[in-house]
């Protein structure tokens, strides 16, 4: 029988039913089960021995613990300061809105709040194996998934009550849900895109502009299947999707601010720990970045000032440092991106991934788990990029590289940081896969005797 491009318009005199093409068998249940079982073994594991039995909040995970605490015993979203709670807007809702909900059944337990974030991080190769399947096929979704188990910043961020977990998963969940509307055009599917896109961003600022990039990628392809009408009108549902979920944070962030904050008050803040001469001067932080909140001179600028009036001035000062100092900007761009493309778990003024007394500081000393695994899997990465480009969906393919190349883009103007850099590891895994299954076919082919031809675009 003649096979029958699923693709290909049909002839209107033919009769009969269209011959279906043969699926692709989907991953068995109870592999994706014992998937699960293992990230989560691994990730609670893990923060165990990282953490201790007690672990305690600091830093960034302090922030979000006591407004998810707050939000718990209904204060509301706010932190605390010296008179009293305040309302704030310095981190993103989505996590401690989602660990509030765990604070209002099992108490202020941060043990528990740790637990959550390793189911999350343990989903994410499930999420990840959906998105391959849709994107590739089944073959590389299995491998994905594998390889998501036990990629080393996948494991290690999961131990924290940190946005970069939540922020994987949510990622996936809105890159499968556009690689589903452009398979299939639908208003209610780019609106559900949209929807996704929208709480990504609130689960992390930095997803907020990721649609226009969607936007750009499907532009030729949806024009192609729907006409250029039809494709501005479910371009528009993309974008009110996005507005929908976005807009009443940013109305709460108006009533309670009394200033325009579309998502966060740490853009600014942000902008300035990375770009300031303290960063700058030293060799040991250059291309990374330190808080200058309690640093002269920007301790003395700050004082007396409100959460988004710090902000407005710490984009201003850094935006200043910017433009005086425009001869170094590739040498700045070059020493982020070489912290955040890095090889090794750890460097200088990077801090630690174990507590000192930690079984596993030693250890992680002596075997840096990221080194090893990047010496094995980004060549593989790098293959894996190159096989799905020039294959005949090569701009299908081509999305999870333009998200990782705006991850990297947006590192260059802020700091090289591994935290910048999780969620786009699950991508990277996935160009790995392709580069493994690419290779174990061509192994398998070369095999048995047969030449293998290679089909180009």
């Amino acid at each position: 029988m003649k096979r029958v491009d699923p693709m290909t318009p049909r002839d209107p005199g033919s009769r009969g039913p269209r011959p279906r093409e043969p699926r692709e068998p989907r991953a068995f249940p109870l592999e994706a089960l014992a998937a699960f079982v293992i990230a989560l073994a691994l990730r609670a594991g893990y923060s165990a021995l990282a953490l201790g039995a007690h672990p305690v909040p600091s830093s960034d995970a302090l922030s979000y613990d006591t407004v998810a605490w707050n939000l718990a015993r209904g204060v509301g979203f706010a932190l605390d300061g010296a008179q009293g709670h305040y309302p704030t807007a310095f981190v993103p809702p989505v996590v401690p809105w989602l660990t509030s909900l765990l604070y209002r059944v099992a108490g202020h337990a941060f043990p528990a709040a740790i637990f959550m974030q390793c189911v999350i991080g343990a989903l994410v190769p499930l999420m990840l194996a959906a998105f391959a399947r849709a994107t590739v096929g089944s073959s590389v979704a299995r491998i994905a998934m594998w390889l998501a188990v036990v990629q080393p910043l996948l494991v290690f961020f999961s131990g924290y009550l940190l946005t970069e977990t939540a922020f994987c998963a949510m990622l996936l969940l809105a890159l499968l849900a556009s690689v589903e509307w452009l398979k299939t055009p639908r208003r209610s599917r780019a609106l559900g895109a949209g929807l996704l896109w929208g709480a990504a961003a609130l689960t992390r600022p930095t997803a907020l502009p990721l649609p226009l990039l969607v936007a750009a990628w499907a532009w030729v392809p949806l024009g192609l299947t729907t006409g250029a009408g039809e494709r501005a009108r479910q371009l528009a549902m993309l974008a009110l999707g996005v507005v929908l979920v976005v807009a009443p944070w940013t109305v709460r962030n108006a009533s309670a601010l009394h200033a325009f904050v579309p998502i966060t008050t740490g853009g600014g803040r942000s902008l300035l720990d990375a770009n300031n001469p303290i960063v700058w001067s030293d060799p040991a932080t250059r291309g990374g970045a330190t808080s200058v909140y309690h640093l002269e001179p920007y301790a003395t600028q700050f004082r007396g000032l409100s959460e988004t009036q710090i902000d407005a001035r710490s984009g201003a000062v850094a935006r200043e440092y910017l433009l005086t100092h425009k001869r170094q900007w590739p040498a700045m761009a070059l020493a982020k991106l070489a912290r955040f493309w890095r090889l090794t778990s750890e460097g200088g003024g990077t801090g630690r991934w174990a507590a000192g007394g930690s079984p596993l500081a030693a250890l992680l000393r002596a075997l840096d788990p990221l080194l090893i695994w990047s010496l094995l899997t980004l060549p593989l990465a790098l293959y894996g990029v190159w096989v799905a480009l020039r294959g005949p969906r090569g701009l299908f393919q081509a999305l999870p590289l333009l998200v990782i190349g705006a991850f990297t883009a947006g590192a260059m103007l802020y700091w090289g940081s591994l935290r910048l850099r999780v969620p786009g590891e699950p991508l990277v895994v996935l160009y790995c896969a392709i580069g493994a299954d690419a290779l174990r076919k061509r192994w398998r082919v070369e095999r048995s005797g047969m030449k293998l031809v290679e089909r180009r675009s």
